[in-house]
């Protein structure tokens, strides 16, 4: 049985597509986090512009960063689901989801995050982010308590997201994928967050208000930048899924998760 107590390790996964000028400064800014029991499992999509090499120079020999090197590109959701495998994650290990042209803006982010679990024993974390361009402002506020219809909500659960893997571990691996079965190239994001906001309810769901994130919309490669298009039409895709039911208490142990999984991914009927 989960421990209501018990926090985990930090798993830090990084997705980078083109970060060839922006992934020291996302390295840099988790080796000098306060909070030090963390990993960060970093994907390298072959853009061959340079990104792998920089972020094996920025590793520095830091034994905590693991960097892996596709040989095709997968894009995000791929990366984001074989990145948390290889992570070895356990159940009550904290997934953090940091893109590798972006970086933690202080030094205290892994602990505030860290210390909102411990705090609201919640299941996962959403917020807060600042902007590098002028008209995207972020701080986002949190979701109205009680809200239940996610998917016909404006969308609020952004970076720096976060959850325990045990909730990771209730999705059902097709709902990240396209019609036509593969794994979604953008809009990871809302697929993955509804299905755990479904889940866990805004009262295990905990807004962070700290700014803890420079979301680097100048990168010219930022997919909200040049696939906005189908960054649109695949979150109108997610958005149409049957919703997941709620949870109200943890499974008991990780034999009955599939179990559970599959139950919660059937529609609710009116």
């Amino acid at each position: 049985m989960y421990s209501n107590q018990r926090t985990g390790r930090v798993k830090v996964i990084v997705n980078c597509g083109p970060s060839r000028e922006y992934i020291a400064s996302c390295l840099a800014s988790l080796k000098s986090q306060t909070f030090l029991d963390w990993e960060a499992h970093v994907t390298i999509d072959p853009y061959r512009d340079g990104t792998l090499e920089r972020a094996i120079e920025a590793r520095s020999g830091d034994d905590r960063i693991l960097i892996t090197a596709n040989e095709q590109r997968m894009y995000s959701m791929a990366n984001l689901v074989h990145a948390i495998d290889r992570s070895q994650a356990r159940p009550e290990d904290i997934i953090v989801v940091l893109d590798g042209d972006d970086w933690l803006c202080n030094d205290d982010a892994l602990q505030i995050i860290v210390d909102t679990y411990r705090k609201y024993d919640c299941w996962m974390t959403y917020g807060s982010w600042v902007s590098n361009v002028e008209h995207i402002v972020g701080g986002l506020p949190a979701y109205a308590e009680g809200t239940t219809d996610f998917r016909n909500e404006e969308w609020l659960a952004t970076a720096v997201r976060t959850w325990k893997k045990w909730l990771w571990d209730l999705i059902d691996d097709q709902d990240l994928r396209d019609k036509k079965g593969d794994y979604l190239r953008v809009a990871e994001d809302v697929a993955v967050m509804f299905p755990m906001l479904e889940m866990s309810g805004t009262a295990k769901a905990r807004h962070i208000p700290q700014t803890l994130m420079l979301y680097n919309r100048a990168n010219p490669a930022c997919v909200g930048n040049i696939h906005r298009h189908e960054l649109e039409r695949l979150a109108a895709y997610v958005r149409g899924k049957p919703r997941y039911s709620a949870l109200t208490v943890k499974p008991l142990s990780q034999v009955s998760l599939s179990h559970v999984a599959s139950a919660l991914s059937q529609p609710i009927q009116p």
